[in-house]
């Protein structure tokens, strides 16, 4: 699991120097939006993506209540 957390960082982390390059007018949307798939394309962030468990809600600390019902 910490391979596939360090996968996804990194990801992140070269996501975000592109949003800089295209918010300094460094690039244009097109070179950014393609930078960002090649990142999010990566067989490595690909499978660290898919590898991570669906969203399980947690337990709630205050007990679920029911609404009286009104007669």
């Amino acid at each position: 699991m910490k391979d596939q957390i360090t996968a996804l960082m990194e990801a992140l982390r070269l996501s975000q120097i592109e949003i800089e390059k295209l918010k300094r007018k460094r690039q244009d949307v097109f070179a950014t939006v393609a930078h960002l798939e090649g990142i999010l394309g990566d067989p490595v962030v690909t499978a660290a993506i898919q590898s991570l468990e669906p969203f399980a809600p947690s337990p709630s600390l205050v007990p679920e209540t029911t609404e009286p019902e009104l007669v």
